[in-house]
């Protein structure tokens, strides 16, 4: 006789426990994220006042992500200096924008900023060190040369529109006025279709107040030349010099760097810098990346797979129940998900929370209180809208009036759409291979689940429709029944419980199981 089981039924408590387990693990991964940054960095110097951080490789997202949250841990410390250790080619605008006005957030000398470059900070390396009250090079140090480009897969390299250099080249003004650096050489960085221009604008005599201006060098990018000659009157247009023409992008050696002030200094090393402030090399607060959140950068990649492994574990405490094994192993996998997306700042607490009360309900339904699929679809749901949040910007996923958040959705859905369809041919496979698997490992008693590799049982269609068996183990709505002999894999049709040992019909084989109704009156 087919029955609903009871919710308190002993042999669920294990599941009900281990439930409660996953969602204490994946909240403690993201507490445990949180903290990483914060504390453990400067707590072994407490009475530090200046503070490192070291922007290496390829400035992506998650660069950008660390480079915000150290520099309000600096802030917050109330540290009087930050040195900002460049070693990077450049790499994507949008994480370079974010860096820069990140910087230029920071109220002047509160803390005090200083770009230290000691090989190269090119593109948007530079793009960000501008944004500093300084910039320190060694002998050997390369800036500049901040060209807006995409690189296809082919390797084809293209300059971006106008409409985007525009952006970039007001950044650069802004970044130029802030910190005191030449305007026209800043925006030179990035304006490849505008020439250069150099004046020399003659020495003034002594004024009533006794102050006379000497001569002095001043460069005009293309774009200011009517306005800047208009303010000048006495200027002829025909004096101007070209310094560097159209197709070219400005960049410096250090040497050049420092003669045309476009850096505070040359300096021999990082200690040079150290000295230069009035601090012990010992006493400087390493604010650089923990291990943790290099392994998370590492996995950032590969995030929409994890989302999608940790998904597939779940289905399978369903497929091969193993007493919640799977659901631990889901858990840790969905931990490590969202710390890498907590290190890109693209989940929080939040979107833990809705993920793991959508499975929470899922696993309510299936294990303790079904409800005809109300709770499964809810927390399905609730699954999908966790996902996608996952993958948007913490600060703006909910501002859609902040310029490209639609862009940011669309790349959100698109990495939740690809979790989905990895996590949909993950599960076709695993149906598929499970009977194999079994056989080999012992994972799971290989007579019990032999029966749902699909084709086999596909060519017995005939015969086992109709026919009648028992539930070999509880169908919640997935488990096992006996046929004669024969234990296959089964599934309810109408996805209610049916409970071990009652009367089955098999009414259809599908995907390598068999689909049974609960045969009433038996």
């Amino acid at each position: 006789m087919a029955h609903y089981v009871s919710p308190v039924e002993p042999m669920r408590l294990p599941i009900l426990f281990t439930m409660v387990l996953t969602v204490w693990v994946a909240l403690g991964a993201i507490a445990l994220a949180a903290d990483s940054t914060d504390g453990a960095v400067i707590e072994a110097k407490s009475g530090a006042k200046v503070g490192y951080i070291p922007i290496e490789g390829v400035i992506n997202g998650a660069k950008a992500a660390y480079f915000k949250r150290s520099l309000k841990t600096a802030e917050e410390r109330g540290l009087t200096h930050v040195v900002v250790h460049f070693t990077t080619p450049g790499g994507e605008l949008g994480a370079g924008m974010e860096m820069l006005n990140a910087v230029l957030s920071v109220p002047q000398d509160k803390p005090r900023l200083i770009a230290f470059v000691d090989d190269h900070s090119l593109s948007a390396g530079s793009l960000v060190a501008y944004g500093h009250d300084e910039v320190l090079v060694t002998s050997k140090a390369l800036l500049g040369d901040i060209g807006v480009i995409t690189q296809g897969p082919d390797g084809k390299i293209e300059y971006l529109p106008e409409k985007v250099e525009t952006v970039v080249r007001s950044l650069l003004r802004n970044a130029a006025q802030h910190r005191g650096w030449d305007e026209a050489k800043m925006v030179k960085m990035t304006a490849r279709n505008q020439e250069l221009y150099r004046f020399t604008v003659p020495a003034v005599a002594a004024s009533a107040t006794g102050e006379a201006v000497p001569a002095k060098e001043v460069f005009v990018i293309q774009d200011d030349l009517g306005t800047w000659l208009a303010a000048h009157p006495d200027i002829k247009p025909e004096s101007k010099v070209l310094v560097l023409g159209v197709d070219r992008l400005l960049s410096y050696t250090a040497r050049d760097a420092v003669a045309q002030g476009m850096a505070t200094a040359q300096v021999a090393d990082l200690d040079a810098v150290y000295k230069r402030i009035g601090v012990a090399t010992a006493d400087v607060a390493d604010l650089s990346p923990s291990s943790t959140e290099r392994t998370a950068w590492t996995l950032a990649g590969i995030a929409p797979l994890l989302a999608a492994l940790a998904l597939g574990l779940v289905f399978l405490e369903f497929k091969v129940p193993m007493g919640g094994m799977w659901l631990v192993l889901a858990a840790i996998v969905g931990a490590g998900f969202f710390v890498c997306q907590f290190y890109q700042d693209l989940a929080s607490s939040l979107e833990v929370v809705i993920i793991v009360v959508g499975l929470f309900l899922i696993l309510v339904e299936v294990f303790a209180f079904p409800v005809g699929g109300l709770l499964a679809g809810s927390g399905a749901l609730m699954v999908v809208v966790g996902l996608v949040l996952s993958f948007m910007p913490t600060a703006t996923q909910f501002q859609p009036s902040v310029d490209g958040w639609g862009t940011m959705a669309e790349a959100a859905l698109w990495q939740s759409l690809t979790a989905i369809i990895v996590l949909t041919i993950g599960t076709i496979l695993m149906i598929v291979a499970l009977p194999k698997m079994a056989l080999k490992t012992g994972l799971a008693d290989a007579a019990a689940i032999a029966g749902t590799s699909g084709g086999a049982l596909e060519a017995e269609t005939a015969t086992l429709v109709g026919a009648r068996g028992i539930a070999h183990t509880i169908l919640r709505p997935g488990g096992q029944i006996r046929i004669g002999q024969r234990i296959h894999g089964a599934v309810s049709r109408d996805g209610g419980f049916i409970d071990a040992g009652a009367p089955v019909e098999v009414t259809a084989v599908h995907y390598g199981e068999l689909v049974v109704t609960a045969v009433m009156g038996s």
